[in-house]
């Protein structure tokens, strides 16, 4: 079964939208209205929306900063004392979820989307809070309306969650009870490594896609960087793309401050398709030094070309370097979109094997990377698409 690739809209979205119309990178659109203002949303061509997701973006619903200011229907701006779960709950969930509701379905979006609030660790309040100040008067705006665009269920896992058993069999079993299509699954991992490097919490979220795909359930994989190639081949139905990584990998302090994270200041990397990484842009003059052919290990497109140009000067707010990632990860998901299964775990294993491959050539050559550009990801990547296709018969 093939997949969409949707874009995690975020700070300076205009690249993912330069990147859908003149390099026919990705499906759609997930919108977070933290970074777009009402009315700039509501000037969205109307082609565009109806292949896109709005995400509420309830996470922290008594913070509405920068732009969620501008939507009455979030919640601490449908309230005069301030945000307080119970008064909420009993007064102005209702006007909230009437609103935000009539918002999706006057824009027509590919789907409505219920929203979340974020919790840490196992909150023994997580289903009872879910239920009554978002799920419930949600889906009672949803049926009053009469609506025909299918429901997703926007859930927030983090590693904690997730490694619990029991607490992940008690919210499947309130998740599957729910009158919905889907579920919007953002995974939260504490780790601060640019890729993720935890077998058991990929593993826990292969388990989870799984469980809600035995009930029927439409899945939307949100926040993701490059693991993206691993999870498909847990069969989603969306899985995403983003620029910076605070798109890549789904953080609350966007959403606690109105400092952008994205102006923290990283070093530029660049992503290479060859080896499954972003790797820090200083390492570039060195490798190409090791290879007369540069096509042999760098991804050769347009924005390579400038950025490979001696006048550049790279900066992480460039957005060649992200124009250039939406090229080559949308290549690399399409052509797993092609196939499934069996055939899909020998893509994705052939492609991480290649990508170890790569990273044994250049050490031999010399190249010697940091952890946040070495390839140490991939051989626990590997172990996982290899746990996960014995599970289904696949080796």
């Amino acid at each position: 079964m093939s997949f969409k690739i949707f874009h995690q809209l975020g700070h300076n979205y205009k690249w993912n939208l330069d990147s859908i119309k003149e390099d026919g990178c990705g499906d759609g659109l997930i919108i977070g209205p933290r970074y777009i203002s009402r009315s700039n949303v509501e000037r969205f061509e109307k082609n565009l929306k109806k292949t896109s997701i709005f995400d509420p973006q309830f996470y922290l619903p008594g913070t509405p900063k920068a732009h969620l200011s501008t939507y009455e229907f979030f919640p601490e701006n449908t309230t005069l004392a301030g945000f307080d779960t119970d008064d909420f709950s009993e007064t102005s969930a209702p006007i909230s979820a009437q609103g935000c509701v009539d918002f999706q379905i006057k824009n027509k979006f590919y789907r409505i989307v219920i929203p979340t609030r974020y919790l840490r660790g196992t909150n023994p309040e997580f289903i009872n809070q879910q239920q009554n100040l978002f799920v419930d008067p949600f889906l009672k705006e949803i049926r009053k309306s009469k609506t025909s665009i299918p429901v997703l269920l926007q859930l927030i896992f983090n590693d904690l969650m997730l490694k619990h058993a029991e607490y992940v069999a008690d919210i499947l079993n309130w998740v599957t009870s729910l009158e919905i299509d889907g579920v919007y699954l953002i995974s939260k991992t504490s780790s601060t490594s640019k890729q993720i490097k935890d077998s058991e919490f990929l593993l826990s979220i292969f388990d989870l896609i799984d469980s809600l795909k035995d009930n029927d359930l439409e899945i939307v994989l949100g926040y993701l960087n490059t693991e993206s190639i691993l999870l498909s081949l847990a069969n989603p139905d969306i899985v995403t793309v983003g620029s910076y990584e605070n798109m890549r990998s789904f953080r609350t302090r966007p959403f606690e401050s109105l400092e952008d994270s994205s102006q923290i200041g990283p070093n530029p990397r660049l992503y290479m398709s060859q080896l499954m990484q972003w790797i820090e842009y200083q390492y570039i003059g060195a490798i190409k030094r090791k290879y007369s052919n540069i096509e042999d290990i760098f991804d050769t497109n347009k924005y390579q070309a400038h950025m490979f140009e001696k006048a550049f000067r790279w900066h992480f707010t460039k957005p060649e370097l992200y124009k250039h990632h939406f090229l080559m990860i949308t290549k690399q998901l399409k052509e797993l979109s092609k196939v499934s299964g069996k055939e899909r775990y020998d893509a994705v294993r052939e492609m991480i094997s290649r990508a170890i491959s790569k990273y044994n050539e250049l050490s031999k050559k010399g190249i010697s990377f940091d952890t946040n550009s070495d390839g140490s990801h991939l051989h626990i990547w590997l172990t996982v698409a290899n746990l996960y296709a014995d599970e289904k018969g696949w080796r």
